[in-house]
């Protein structure tokens, strides 16, 4: 008896939780048009109590409100002079009135890149009073970039610290995605990039300090080049890859034929495959072999293609670079 009532408490906190993530989601999106940053942190410090549910609204509405800015993505920009003193409390000071600038510009014209994303989230949380940091680090791209020793920083994201625990965010890729076909930024909410687990987040965002990487071990850069690029719904399509398979597929000379391996799979899940070049999907069949691993051969008919890409339910989920 005890047993069922433990249950059924911890149950009901669970749907307790979800419930009151719906709550304010919907209060958020619901959010008069606010003129000054004070304005919209007084709204939500006025409705909500907890940290969690500030940051919660702070990421809502960010990620409803700010348009990605492909224009300046696009442009070219000349180089950034920055002074550096041997003064770390001087850096860090210029550090915030560059920060604080920028998120007043963010949120006057609702549009930025990913430092303005979390320029604007990091000083709604500062204004209420939220442990906050703003975390800059690399993304891979393109599968150029796979194995790639050439890098530098060119994302930012999040880390807020809620209950003595750091839990990361991006409100950059929470926004939405680029649209390669037209061109265009798609605003569409994806709430995968809201305390996301750390090593899921791993795969496709390395932080320049690696603290950051809130793991036991921390990753190399070197072995995170190793990785293929990982997409959001890749932790939904139920496959798992194998340790040992990288980011860099290798077309067999014998036989032209590229080999996947996965260390798990779930059934009634399919999903298909693509090189670069063409434009049909065509479904992935995987094979158990003698050591437990499933196993995906692909007949490789282009020596164009550098690209192969996975894709489940509509969505990409893995690229991969091909070589000859």
């Amino acid at each position: 008896m005890k047993l069922l009532i433990t249950i059924l408490f911890t149950f009901s906190i669970i749907i307790v939780h979800s419930q009151n993530y719906k709550l304010i989601d919907e209060k958020v999106k619901n959010y008069p048009h606010f003129n000054q940053i004070d304005d919209l942190v007084e709204h939500v410090n006025n409705e909500f109590n907890t940290d969690t549910e500030k940051v919660r609204a702070f990421y809502i509405w960010t990620a409803h409100n700010v348009t990605y800015d492909l224009n300046t993505y696009y442009s070219i920009r000349p180089p950034v002079l920055e002074l550096i003193f041997d003064s770390e409390s001087i850096n860090k000071s210029i550090e915030n009135q560059k920060r604080k600038k920028l998120a007043k510009q963010v949120f006057k014209h609702r549009k930025a890149l990913c430092l303005g994303f979390s320029s604007l989230f990091s000083e709604l949380c500062l204004k209420s009073n939220i442990e906050v940091e703003l975390i800059e680090g690399i993304i891979k791209r393109t599968v150029d970039n796979i194995e790639n020793p050439h890098y530098s920083k060119n994302h930012a994201w999040n880390a807020v610290k809620i209950n003595e625990q750091w839990k990361l965010i991006d409100v950059t890729f929470a926004s939405g995605f680029e649209d390669r076909n037209s061109g265009g930024w798609v605003q569409q909410f994806n709430n995968f990039y809201f305390f996301t687990d750390p090593e899921k987040l791993l795969s496709s965002h390395l932080p320049e300090k690696p603290e950051f990487q809130l793991i036991s071990e921390p990753i190399s850069t070197k072995a995170f080049f190793k990785l293929p690029i990982y997409y959001a719904k890749y932790f939904e399509s139920g496959l798992e890859l194998s340790h040992y398979q990288t980011g860099t597929v290798y077309v067999s000379k014998q036989d032209d034929k590229i080999h996947l391996s996965f260390k798990t799979k779930k059934r009634n899940r399919t999903i298909y495959y693509k090189f670069n070049n063409e434009n049909k999907l065509r479904k992935l069949s995987l094979t158990k072999n003698n050591n437990d691993v499933y196993v995906a051969v692909l007949k490789y008919k282009s020596n164009r293609s550098k690209g192969l890409s996975l894709y489940y339910d509509g969505e990409k989920i893995l690229d991969f670079k091909v070589k000859k």
